[in-house]
């Protein structure tokens, strides 16, 4: 391959441009692990969430935690610090029972499932049936999440809409608008419309979304004969 095919190899990898983007585009709100995609660390605190593991499961159970939701690495530095999902987290979550506290990890791996990961693929494939009374947790009147969210048409649009919660399209759609009405709409707090605006390309989009999911090539080992 001549250096021209090397370079469009990596102009095109979310392994090699994801990072910049974020750096660029998203580190003077967000981190990444604590850092800013390329392991600086900007001159400014955080003020928004750490988005590495985004809608894994492990990132949304410190979501649903109720000592964790309104720390900086979730809602604790923006303006929904003090928002219903908080209130929900700290109040309603913190008082489950047992059995509810079972349910809720139910829901997690549910709508985690939406996104797709290729890091979850195989425990995803292996928790059918598990994921699929999460599902129903998820728009049963124990967990309340329709109250606030749709889920698969079900529920009320007030906060986002959960269906397909962290999958490549619903991250490319909020990234470039999260005001629209799927979303945040007239409430969302600061955070640029890069699609929408033309802040960065759709490739360039493509790109970080792909990165942020951990989406990227990796050639398969040939074993010597």
């Amino acid at each position: 391959m001549g250096r021209e095919g090397v370079f469009t190899l990596l102009r095109n990898d979310p392994l090699t441009q994801g990072p910049k983007l974020f750096a660029k585009h998203c580190a003077s709100c967000h981190r990444y692990d604590g850092h800013d995609g390329l392991g600086g660390q900007p001159k400014d605190p955080p003020s928004a969430a750490d988005l590495k593991g985004f809608a894994s499961r492990e990132w949304l159970a410190g979501l649903l935690d109720p000592d964790r939701v309104a720390t900086p690495h979730y809602f604790g530095a923006t303006k929904f610090k003090a928002g219903k999902m908080v209130k929900f987290v700290q109040e309603d979550v913190a008082g489950f029972s047992a059995d509810d506290k079972k349910l809720l990890e139910k829901a997690i791996a549910a709508l985690s499932a939406e996104a797709q990961l290729k890091s979850q693929r195989e425990i995803d494939r292996r928790d059918e049936a598990l994921i699929a009374q999460g599902t129903e947790a998820l728009i049963g009147p124990r967990m309340t999440c329709v109250d606030c969210h749709v889920f698969h048409d079900e529920g009320d649009a007030n906060g986002p809409d959960l269906t397909g919660y962290g999958s490549r399209q619903w991250l490319l759609d909020f990234i470039g608008n999260p005001e629209h009405e799927r979303f945040y709409g007239d409430r969302n707090d600061r955070m640029p419309l890069f699609g929408e605006d033309k802040i960065i390309t759709a490739d360039e989009l493509g790109l970080l979304v792909d990165w942020l999911r951990g989406e990227w090539f990796v050639p398969e080992t040939v074993s010597a004969k």
